[in-house]
């Protein structure tokens, strides 16, 4: 007997990814850093504490949260491969941008679109 080399299922990997995608938008939020802004992903992954608006213990799990985001995009990608794996993160964007907006910052770039003119 031979075990298939897919171990979840895209419902599985997408429940998954959006788990942990859900509590770093949370922990965003709480800590006020606009995560979607240019060069604040790699302000975290860099520990700059000058971000986190004074909460360092959700900052911490925040940055935590990041290096197993983009763990679980490798995994992601190397068992179901390229396109279904940007599926199954297209599909997880779209369920989480409709719950958070704009709090994280202009998603437009994301979605393939211009950022909104700033006021």
């Amino acid at each position: 007997m031979s075990l298939s080399k897919q171990r979840f299922s895209h419902e599985r990997w997408a429940e998954t990814v959006e788990a942990i995608d859900l509590e770093i938008v949370q922990l965003c939020v709480m800590s006020q850093v606009r995560l979607l802004e240019p060069g604040m992903i790699d302000r975290v992954l860099a520990n700059d504490l000058s971000v986190c608006n004074g909460h360092a213990s959700a900052f911490e799990k925040l940055r935590g949260l990041l290096v197993l985001h983009y763990e679980a995009q490798t995994h992601l990608v190397e068992e179901l491969g390229r396109a279904d794996a940007a599926e199954v993160r297209l599909a997880v964007f779209r369920h989480l941008s409709h719950r958070v907006g704009d709090q994280l910052g202009d998603v437009a770039l994301l979605e393939g679109r211009e950022p909104a003119a700033s006021a």
